[in-house]
């Protein structure tokens, strides 16, 4: 069904369709027939004055619609950060368990978990989110010590003993930190 325009639109030449064209018959040409055939609805217009704006149905050309397709946000490859931290901080508790089991406090089983953990963190997060990896390895450490504190049955959670932890435990951390700023700098710089 074609919208006819209104009135006040063809007096003022333009050719805008009525909000009510398409509710009922146009008025003045109740017993004018329409024909199913498209092309002499476009021929009709043509000879009568009027205008017609394009369907639908036909492609339009221009800037407005070329290349328009709709597609949902790419979020990119790679982890979240909060999953690759959580790997990291399981990783790291893991090892620490395995640690204050076989010795006393954290030690070197924790160390290697937690550099290695990082590493692929970084290397496996996504590019937008490598900032909470390169933070991450002291806080992980930090959780762990709580932790290994709390749930170690000769050891009491005092500041004394957490500031100890955190000292012996400063190598660990420092080592994780700079391998994920290392790797993260060389995966920002290779991507520009």
């Amino acid at each position: 069904m074609r919208a006819e325009r209104s009135d006040s639109g063809r007096a003022s030449g333009r050719g805008y369709p009525s909000p009510r064209a398409g509710s009922s018959a146009p008025r003045g040409r109740g017993s004018e027939r329409r024909s199913s055939d498209p092309r002499a609805a476009r021929s009709a217009s043509r000879h009568s004055g009027e205008f017609r704006r394009p369907a639908a149905a036909e492609p339009r050309s221009g800037s407005s619609a070329a290349g328009r397709t709709r597609t949902a946000p790419t979020t990119g490859p790679g982890l979240r950060g909060a999953f690759a931290v959580l790997g990291v901080f399981l990783l790291t508790l893991a090892a620490a368990a395995a640690d204050s089991y076989i010795g006393l406090g954290l030690g070197m089983i924790t160390l290697v978990a937690l550099t290695g953990g990082s590493v692929v963190a970084t290397l496996a997060v996504r590019r937008r989110d490598l900032i909470s990896v390169v933070v991450a390895p002291p806080l992980v450490f930090v959780a762990v010590a709580v932790l290994n504190i709390g749930l170690a049955p000769s050891a009491t959670l005092s500041l004394p003993t957490l500031a100890t932890l955190l000292v012996r435990g400063f190598p660990a951390m420092g080592v994780a930190t700079a391998a994920t700023l290392v790797l993260a700098g060389y995966r920002l710089v290779r991507h520009r």
